[in-house]
């Protein structure tokens, strides 16, 4: 198995296509597919299943197809950090982030990016997402970490998900929850709207808001002390003893989902290639959290 072998497959997984993977590669159909049986034949497996609609992956194709795209981000890893060591690198990142992605997922990130190409300064700020998405709109930072896509039409990334669930120090008749105490904490613009569906489908009064806070630490604390309730995203491993209920509208559990967005022309600079690869590993499960 080469690189080009490991670019076939990680096409043909994207596309679930064969000519769609065929034109990204630049290949004919044909070719493409006779590679597909080369690679067959090589490793004694069949990457599809036979008599189903459309391309469907076997288990193996599958599991080999997944290997491809880690091996394609471990070798494009290897390929900027040997780069890196070849010269000593000068530049600057501008990085606009969350406050509690800033708090809770950023750090080891930044310090692992760090070891890697230390010529590069890291310039962040942190605050509420929409106050940094405009930031990214008036040009002020290169990047920009927060908790919702914005309609952004270039570079963009998911990054992160966890769950959005109601915490509380016990349990209770959920039927009370109107006229319990709420601990308020700042969701954004689009997950309040969502959690307010799931709370106008459940209940016919408002929530009886009695603290407002800033900080998911603020807020545990108010929780671990049995001053209300609240409503958090799973940032941090939540207490054992806690009561917990995962807030879902129609059907779906609310995310909290944590987007890169950036420029397209980021992708020439290869430091910046190399941050926002190394924060796509992270969102694969590759990177210690």
């Amino acid at each position: 198995m080469n690189e080009k072998d490991w670019l076939i497959l990680r096409a043909v997984y994207q596309h679930k296509n064969i000519t769609r993977a065929a034109e990204q590669l630049y290949t004919s159909q044909p070719a493409l597919s006779y590679r597909l049986r080369q690679i067959e034949r090589k490793l004694a497996i069949r990457l599809f299943e036979d008599g189903q609609k459309g391309l469907v992956f076997s288990a193996q194709g599958e599991y080999l197809a997944q290997h491809a795209v880690s091996v394609l981000n471990d070798l494009q890893q290897l390929k900027l950090n040997l780069h890196s060591l070849d010269q000593e690198q000068q530049g600057e990142i501008s990085l606009g982030v969350s406050s509690n992605y800033a708090a809770y997922r950023l750090p080891p990130l930044l310090s692992q990016f760090r070891q890697t190409h230390p010529g590069i300064r890291v310039n962040l700020m942190s605050g509420f997402s929409e106050g940094i998405i405009q930031k990214l709109l008036r040009g002020e930072i290169d990047m920009a970490l927060v908790k919702d896509d914005f309609n952004w039409k270039e570079g963009k990334h998911l990054i992160e998900e966890d769950d959005y669930v109601l915490v509380n120090r016990q349990d209770f008749d959920f039927a009370l929850l109107p006229h319990m105490p709420q601990i308020k904490i700042h969701h954004g613009p689009h997950v309040t709207q969502l959690i307010e569906r799931w709370w106008n489908a459940n209940f016919s009064h408002a929530p009886t808001v009695t603290m407002e806070v800033d900080k998911l630490e603020v807020c545990m604390a108010m929780v671990e002390h049995g001053l209300g309730y609240a409503i958090v995203a799973t940032y941090l491993p939540l207490p054992e003893h806690f009561y917990r209920r995962p807030i879902s509208v129609d059907g779906a559990t609310v995310k909290n989902r944590t987007w890169l967005l950036h420029r397209h022309n980021l992708n020439a600079t290869p430091y910046m290639q190399a941050f926002i690869h190394l924060l796509q590993t992270a969102q694969q499960g590759l990177m210690p959290r």
